[in-house]
């Protein structure tokens, strides 16, 4: 785990040199959050056109060295070690400048599913589907905080459930916080949130989840050039044996299709496997990243 983290400082910091060698003038030109910001302000009403929430991808090889076979027993088989895993997510804008002239109301829904597409011995189940729809209000900001530009607060309500029942359903609601920062080609995120927990329900899927998702998740973000990445890191201050690492990399495939290469080690990968460690490194494409 500590190499990993090392691994993506290095990547995230070896543009540094590069930059400093740069001309003035480049300070002027816009940067990767300024042109997705302009593009999605150029795109929001035109019809047949969605825009990206967080990155669309699908990774065809996705090889987990520890896979969770008590969320698979339903299919009395042994889970593949290898499967597909895709995420699908949009927005569109509900009502603009609903508190000045800077923000808007957006709608969004993000599909994360891992399939076990080689698994022929239990007929290829989709083995978990996450659906995660949010509202969300969005401020434009040009405050600074600690250095860097204060460039977007999101204040958001989101619901996440696998659609399962029984044993193998899980939900949560949170209300949350997403700070943006910038510093060129640099970003932060800093995503504090408060679980909503259920009321007058029967049972509680997941009791402790707070245990294994903490409450708050940091993603740092380097797009320079060709090449995005970035890197997730979540409940390793408040309980490090329970947090999670995130790493992705993408550079271009052709002008509309990026290679996109994904590592994953710690618990919440996804619902089913909330309270399971998995340890997942995927390769494929992407159709939007972060930036």
């Amino acid at each position: 785990m500590r190499s990993a983290v090392f691994i993506m400082a290095c990547l995230l910091t070896l543009p540094c040199q590069a930059e400093k060698e740069q001309s003035d003038s480049d300070d002027n030109k816009p940067s990767a959050l300024d042109k997705r910001m302009a593009i999605e302000r150029k795109t929001r009403y035109q019809p047949f056109v969605l825009t990206p929430h967080k990155p669309n991808y699908i990774l065809p090889l996705s090889y987990n060295s520890k896979p969770n076979q008590a969320s698979f027993d339903q299919y009395q088989q042994d889970m593949d070690f290898v499967e597909i895993k895709f995420q699908f997510s949009v927005k569109f804008p509900v009502v603009d400048r609903i508190i000045g002239d800077k923000s808007s109301l957006q709608f969004a829904y993000t599909n994360l599913s891992f399939w076990q597409a080689y698994n022929d011995a239990a007929s290829y189940p989709f083995r978990e589907t996450v659906h995660e729809p949010e509202v969300f209000l969005i401020f434009e900001s040009d405050g600074n905080f600690w250095g860097m530009d204060t460039r977007l607060i999101q204040l958001g309500v989101v619901h996440q459930s696998n659609g399962q029942a029984g044993e193998q359903s899980r939900t949560w609601n949170r209300i949350y916080l997403d700070f943006i920062l910038q510093r060129d080609n640099f970003y932060l995120s800093f995503k504090p949130w408060y679980h909503a927990k259920q009321t007058g329900s029967a049972r509680d899927d997941n009791p402790d989840i707070d245990t294994f998702y903490g409450h708050s998740e940091i993603r740092l973000a380097y797009a320079g050039g060709k090449h995005t990445a970035s890197m997730m890191l979540r409940n390793y201050l408040e309980n490090p044996d329970y947090g999670a690492l995130e790493l992705n990399w993408s550079f271009p495939m052709t002008r509309r299709v990026k290679w996109f290469m994904q590592y994953f080690n710690g618990y919440g990968e996804s619902l089913i496997d909330y309270n399971a460690r998995s340890n997942r490194v995927g390769v494929g494409i992407a159709f939007t990243d972060w930036l």
